[in-house]
């Protein structure tokens, strides 16, 4: 009897207060929670570091969102992006290779190379003098940015041919090299093997260094006694490289 009097037993004020106060409480919350309104949450109202990456959805800050020239070295990802060249190489050298913070290592820089193709031109002993065989330009200064005296080594392997009468001859060829102001002949004797028609070669090498201006080959060829005179031609090319020094 006494139990179910007790379940019967009706709330006090103070308890219906407390329930109904708790009951508002809460519902507010709950409705103050949903209907903020578009735009009143500001910087004033973001605790500082309470936006982190969690917190962004994914795309939410693009490019337009950044503000130019915020992102800088120390923000991009050197291995995926190649940061802006800076620095030069001194003259006489050439960039080797640039790291991905954008300086340059140099490296020495190749010297110059010239020099023509083979080219083949007669060389008959009744010449008055030397024939032109072939020749190149050896640049110094502007504007190839090269020293005001350039310093070169070249090369040349003029080849003699000689067309034989029907005589046996000994042919003379001599050819010279000529770079700047020196100079280098050599002599080839080729003798015929008296067989009208047959030919007989020789090589001539040659090399010398000088200063720019121009390489050059000439040759000029010979035969004692009378008779008829064979054929001559010479086929060379000339290489020249740029050199520190020729001292």
């Amino acid at each position: 009897m006494r139990v179910q009097s007790l379940l019967h037993r009706r709330p006090s004020p103070a308890i219906v207060m407390s329930s109904v106060a708790l009951f508002l409480s809460l519902g507010g919350v709950g409705y103050a929670a949903v209907q903020i309104p578009n735009g009143s949450v500001g910087t004033a109202q973001l605790a500082k570091g309470a936006v982190t990456n969690s917190k962004l959805h994914t795309n939410a800050v693009s490019f337009p969102n950044i503000v130019e020239g915020a992102v800088g070295i120390h923000r991009i990802n050197t291995s995926q992006v190649q940061v802006r060249v800076s620095g030069s190489c001194p003259t006489g050298s050439a960039i080797a290779a640039i790291n991905t913070l954008g300086t340059v290592k140099c490296n020495a820089a190749l010297p110059g190379e010239y020099g023509t193709t083979n080219n083949t031109v007669l060389v008959p002993t009744t010449a008055s003098g030397p024939v032109a065989v072939t020749s190149v330009g050896l640049p110094e200064g502007a504007p190839y940015s090269l020293p005001a005296s350039v310093a070169y080594l070249a090369f040349a392997n003029p080849t003699a041919t000689v067309t034989s009468t029907g005589t046996v001859q000994h042919v003379s060829v001599s050819c010279t090299l000529s770079v700047g102001s020196n100079t280098e002949t050599r002599i080839a004797t080729i003798d015929t093997t008296g067989t009208t028609g047959q030919a007989s070669t020789a090589s001539i090498p040659l090399q010398v260094a000088g200063q720019a201006g121009t390489a050059a080959v000439s040759c000029q060829s010979s035969v004692p006694g009378a008779g008829t005179a064979p054929g001559v031609s010479v086929t060379t090319a000339i290489n020249a490289i740029q050199t520190a020094s020729n001292s």
